[in-house]
């Protein structure tokens, strides 16, 4: 599922004008990318696959109870070296609010990511909607 470094390393990256700036990782997943989004030079997100990743239309029951395990122990692993997470959706989404970043731990359909989110940008990402108002 996740190799026993500690921190991926980055190596090629894959940035084509119009596409999603990909980074390879030397995480042993069967999708060891990066995905990174930059604007003006600004970090935005840098989101890292943990875990294998299946095909959202093809998971099989089995390894949601897998996820789920990952999840609750790459949560804990980082509660005890970043402290209690600062918002959480219990089994879905632990963040932790640093000075310079922001780190989120997210467990989505049929993977696990960690992400790296410029303090800027998730700003923007907690602003309400304005549809959401009404």
């Amino acid at each position: 599922m996740m190799s026993n470094r500690s921190v991926p390393r980055l190596g090629g990256r894959s940035w084509r004008k119009g596409k999603i700036p990909v980074i390879r990782t030397d995480l042993a997943v069967n999708r060891p990318l990066a995905v990174i989004n930059l604007r003006k030079r600004r970090l935005d997100y840098l989101s890292v696959y943990v875990t294998d990743a299946t095909a959202s239309d093809a998971i099989p029951l089995e390894v949601e109870p897998e996820l789920r395990a990952c999840f609750a122990d790459l949560g804990r692993a980082l509660t005890q070296t970043l402290g209690a997470p600062t918002r959480q959706d219990i089994d879905k989404v632990l963040r932790w609010d640093l000075s310079r970043v922001v780190l989120r731990l997210r467990r989505g359909i049929g993977s696990v990511r960690f992400d790296l989110v410029g303090r800027e940008y998730q700003a923007e990402l907690d602003e309400p909607d304005p549809e959401d108002e009404d």
